[in-house]
């Protein structure tokens, strides 16, 4: 059976499927959750949102949901009330981080969890047997417009935050979701908030949505000509955050995410933060040089959050800004992320001399093209011919003394990822090169 499911919920280009699409998704949304379940509705700021939301939410309709429409809103934002209105759970249109073109659907557990696999199999199964469900005309679901429980999100971060002084920010909304929350939470912090690209607009005229150094150069420029503390970028739906220092610097997603780890394990006096596989050594270090633990969990954010719902985590996170605070929600939060960053400033000082203090590592990624038939032939042969303490939770991770190689096969596109990481710049070069030609030598030899 295909998957409608990609990593991260369902994406699909708007105009390569027609409006019945989206509403069979709503019917096969509603079949799931059930006659008179309460389900959350929202959407981030592409053009297509509009036209999509109201399909799902006919869909949920017809097959008896009620609907609590949420308006636009960041994904988070809309996980938080899930489980703070005891919904049944809710559905998020958004494609996230990619271009305009794209739209998509997340979908939400009651506890304002992402889908768990079992969850995304069950939906699958309804939707390709057409094992729909549709409500008697006097048994359709009702539509509740909701817009008090937006304003309930903002207080629960700023009640979670301790700002000590007021910091000078300047956050990129990047024309998506968080341009109404996270320059208002910080300014209600008492920080000092200039903001780029803070017009929701869906076709991303400020920058692509992905906030990667390269598509940041605006604010990296703004943080320069403004002296300002630190930069913040979120990505389309607000589920993550990048940062730039007070220098200009871009900080990694990996080195971000120490800090968070630093100050997480040493208020809890220890405890576990869950990280993915392809996280670096940097993070892992300061964990255990702090007293934590550092738990591995497969790539993906909803494997992350329930394993620390299971352990205990004092944080959880990935290497791309998405960095899941247990005390707020089991979820990845851009707002949150922004705020706890701005709490660390305030309290360590400047962010470029708490990152010139980290372990240092080299980390590079590329990626090669597969014919889809091969996927597993391939990486069965890989592990046949891995050396090092090998790790196989998702792909194929070789640990060695200085250094680590990841060869991991897409779960949506015929793509293997090869990522190394190594204590010195020259040798990760070489490394990477050296794995990339491993591959294709195994490729050849299969095709």
């Amino acid at each position: 059976m295909n998957s409608l499911f990609g990593t991260n919920g369902i994406r699909w280009i708007v105009d390569s499927q027609n409006v019945d699409f989206p509403i069979k998704l709503g019917l096969t949304a509603g079949t799931y959750f059930g006659a008179g379940s309460r389900i959350a509705l929202g959407m981030d700021t592409r053009t297509s949102g509009p036209m999509i939301f109201n399909a799902v939410l006919s869909g949920l309709e017809a097959s008896g949901c009620d609907v609590i429409d949420l308006g636009i809103v960041p994904t988070p934002m809309l996980q938080y009330a899930a489980r703070e209105l005891n919904l049944n759970g809710g559905i998020i249109v958004t494609a996230s981080h990619n271009p305009p073109k794209f739209n998509g659907l997340k979908f939400i557990a009651s506890d304002g969890t992402e889908f768990s696999k079992e969850q995304e199999n069950k939906i699958n199964t309804i939707y390709y047997e057409d094992a729909l469900k549709r409500a008697d005309w006097n048994k359709i679901g009702k539509h509740y417009c909701e817009r008090h429980i937006q304003d309930k999100y903002r207080k629960s971060i700023i009640s979670k935050a301790s700002i000590s002084k007021s910091i000078n920010t300047i956050v990129d909304c990047g024309n998506g979701t968080a341009w109404d929350y996270t320059p208002d939470i910080l300014t209600k912090l008492g920080c000092q908030v200039i903001t780029l690209n803070a017009q929701p607009d869906g076709r991303f005229p400020g920058r692509l949505p992905e906030p990667t150094e390269e598509n940041i150069g605006s604010l990296i420029m703004a943080v320069k000509q403004h002296g300002s503390e630190i930069g913040i970028a979120h990505d389309g739906d607000a589920d993550r955050a990048s940062f730039v220092d007070e220098k200009g610097e871009f900080i990694t997603g990996d080195n971000s995410l120490a800090l968070f780890a630093i100050d997480a394990v040493k208020k809890n006096n220890g405890g576990k933060v869950v990280i993915p596989v392809n996280t670096s050594m940097t993070v892992i270090d300061v964990v255990e040089a702090n007293g934590g633990e550092a738990v591995i969990t497969p790539v993906g954010s909803p494997l992350i959050a329930r394993k620390m719902i299971e352990i205990g985590a004092v944080l959880g996170g990935e290497g791309n800004g998405g960095v899941i605070f247990p005390e707020h929600q089991f979820c990845r939060d851009g707002m949150m992320t922004a705020v706890k960053m701005v709490e660390i400033i305030s309290s360590q000082g400047s962010v470029s001399n708490l990152i010139a203090e980290l372990p240092e590592y080299h980390l590079k990624r590329d990626k090669l093209t597969i014919p889809s038939a091969l996927k597993d032939s391939i990486m069965k042969k890989v592990k046949e011919n891995a050396q090092g303490e090998i790790l196989d939770i998702d792909g194929i991770k070789m640990v060695h003394e200085d250094h680590w190689i990841l060869v991991r096969a897409s779960g949506t596109e015929p793509i293997l990822r090869v990522t190394v990481e190594t204590r010195s710049h020259g040798q990760c070069e070489k490394l990477l090169q050296d794995n990339i030609n491993w591959v294709k030598e195994i490729i050849s030899d299969l095709s």
